[in-house]
């Protein structure tokens, strides 16, 4: 009788921690830093030549920090 109590206590234990690890990280991850819409398209019209690959902007983050500044493209096309 005292094999199958133990028996039972370590099946017991072993469910009551399994369920405590769902295999979830409890740490909060960084979020991913942010590109300036405005640094990112004036490096674009930098790199323009006949061999330029298209960048990349699936899953980038983008911040607008000049939304209110109507020259922020000025210098782009003079």
């Amino acid at each position: 009788m005292k094999l199958l109590t133990k028996l039972t206590a370590i099946c017991a234990m072993s469910l009551f921690m399994a369920g405590c690890f769902d295999g979830s990280n409890s740490r909060a991850e960084a979020p991913a830093p942010t590109i300036d819409f405005t640094e990112f398209v004036k490096t674009q019209f930098d790199r323009t030549t006949d061999e330029a690959q298209p960048a990349n902007v699936n899953g980038v983050d983008l911040s607008f920090n000049d939304q209110n500044n109507p020259q922020a493209f000025d210098d782009l096309l003079q």
